[in-house]
């Protein structure tokens, strides 16, 4: 028993430093509160929509010369509401089997969806010129749902929007 003590001692004296000379060395990425308030903004100011779904078109977007074309896709049955947000301003909402798109400039961007009781947060790197899918998902969470957000690839991305409706909205 003593002996396990000295070997666990040993272990935590000679490997604690250098896992704090190794994390000196890596560029700091916000975590926690710090991405959740860059990427969602304060909490509390979150906007109350009406959104409806138009199935009468399919409009899609084509990506600027100097920005990032952005598709915020929901492919899921639910209709629980998700707003997304990039950089803490708020750009819309999906019900489900909805899609919206909007248009950033190159660089490092944060984006947070909210079903109004969790958020999750995706950063992604722009570039010009390029197009981007952010699925909205419905994941089961003990006896009931949750959402997550994630970035999925151009022929996911793509699969996901054939098969939803433009999502029309506006602040209450």
């Amino acid at each position: 028993m003593a002996l396990r003590r000295y070997v666990v001692a040993a272990f935590i004296f000679f490997t604690l430093p250098i896992i704090a000379v190794a994390q000196k060395d890596e560029p700091q990425e916000p975590i926690g509160k710090d991405l959740e308030l860059k990427a969602c903004g304060p909490k509390g100011e979150v906007p109350k929509y009406s959104v409806e779904t138009d199935k009468s078109q399919h409009p899609t977007g084509t990506p600027a010369a100097d920005k990032g074309l952005i598709y915020v896709v929901k492919p899921s049955r639910l209709a629980l509401q998700f707003k997304l947000a990039a950089d803490g301003e708020w750009k819309g909402v999906n019900r489900g089997y909805n899609y919206f798109f909007f248009m950033l400039p190159p660089g490092e961007h944060y984006f947070c969806s909210t079903d109004g009781h969790t958020r999750r947060t995706v950063v992604l790197t722009v570039e010009a010129g390029k197009t981007y899918y952010l699925e909205q998902r419905v994941v089961p969470y003990g006896i009931g749902w949750s959402e997550d957000l994630v970035s999925v690839d151009d022929e996911e991305g793509q699969k996901a929007l054939a098969d939803c409706h433009l999502s029309t909205f506006k602040v209450k």
